[in-house]
């Protein structure tokens, strides 16, 4: 091709052009050389120019989807990630509704918002265990002073009047009496005073009571009936110390003593109920009015005729204290016919 016929074919300098050439379409562009007699002339083959446009669009295609799958699988498994924790998380908080609150132990902690979340949140359920552990520290304190309270509030004119008794037996001579009664007061005093552990058993309960009224009806020249039917099954169940004798003193003083005979009788019985354990206190002194029984349970009642209701309240009190609200003293009575009190405890091995 012949220098001139190059120029007429190009058509022009620095400008691309599309020429047909051999049954082809081409791209032919031509350019100057300065300060030479040099031309460059770049020819390109416009089929080879739409393949490798193709190639690219085509690359750059599959580039793209494979960036979007990428970006979605990162997503995904950060989403899950995400997800995951807050799930686990909102269960432990939600935990706390029914127990303890539990710390989020996870393989590897993430140093993200969740992961600080998730700190916060450890931070917060050990402060409230170490506040939970405190409180039941306290609790038991608070039980253990309210039982040694109670101790205190046995009603100083039973020892007094029993020593009077005591003295008179020996003045009129009866030493077989007195030896019986300051053995039961020894006794009595023994299992009130000498163990420091707040909880005892049925059997050590019901002696203990007994030997209450064993003294009261030496003062009363046997005027009370007493009588346990209690299975011995029961014997080893778990009871506060302390919680019959309260009762069985006001069946007494409030119930036997306050008839126009002053005497009667006082019935225990027992019985397992489901998960539970009831003692049931029944004497046919002269009853009370429900607004009587209100009164004794909210420890609002005053005394009349000695002894001290004060110790029904605590007992009732001190019931619900140690294991709930549902558990603790109930009351049915009828005036002129007599009361029934109930204690329900959980059924425990002592």
């Amino acid at each position: 091709m012949s220098y001139f016929y190059l120029i007429e074919f190009v058509g022009g300098v620095n400008i691309y052009t599309m020429r047909a050439y051999l049954s082809d379409n081409i791209y032919v562009g031509y350019y100057s050389i300065p300060d030479t007699d040099w031309h460059l002339v770049s020819i390109l083959s416009s089929t080879s120019l739409v393949q490798k446009g193709r190639s690219l669009v085509l690359q750059f295609i599959v580039l793209y989807i494979a960036f979007f799958l990428l970006a979605f699988v990162i997503s995904i498994f950060l989403s899950r990630s995400i997800s995951l924790r807050i799930t686990a998380l909102g269960e432990k908080m939600h935990s706390i509704h029914n127990d303890r609150p539990e710390r989020f132990e996870s393989v590897r902690p993430a140093q993200d918002e969740i992961g600080d979340l998730v700190e916060t949140y450890n931070y917060m359920s050990d402060e409230i265990n170490q506040l939970l552990d405190e409180q039941l520290e306290n609790a038991e304190a608070l039980k253990l002073k309210e039982f040694n309270a109670l101790q205190s509030q046995i009603n100083p004119h039973f020892l007094y009047n029993t020593l009077d008794m005591i003295n008179w037996l020996a003045q009129i001579g009866k030493r077989k009496e007195v030896t019986q009664a300051v053995q039961a007061l020894s006794r009595f005093y023994k299992l009130t005073l000498s163990r420091k552990d707040i909880r005892g058993s049925i059997a050590e309960e019901l002696e203990h009571v007994s030997l209450y009224v064993q003294l009261q009806n030496m003062r009363y020249e046997n005027r009370i009936d007493f009588v346990v039917d209690v299975p011995d099954t029961l014997a080893d169940y778990e009871i506060p110390r302390l919680t019959l004798q309260p009762i069985v003193e006001n069946c007494i003083q409030h119930g036997l003593m306050e008839k126009p005979e002053k005497s009667g009788t006082i019935l225990i019985t027992g019985w397992l109920e489901e998960e539970d354990l009831i003692l049931l206190i029944s004497d046919d002194g002269v009853g009370m009015s429900p607004e009587q029984i209100a009164s004794i349970l909210s420890g609002e009642r005053k005394p009349t005729g000695g002894g001290s209701n004060i110790g029904i309240y605590n007992t009732h009190a001190r019931l619900q204290l140690l294991y709930g609200e549902r558990y603790g003293l109930s009351y049915e009575s009828q005036e002129g016919q007599g009361t029934n009190t109930q204690i329900r405890l959980p059924a425990l091995p002592h």
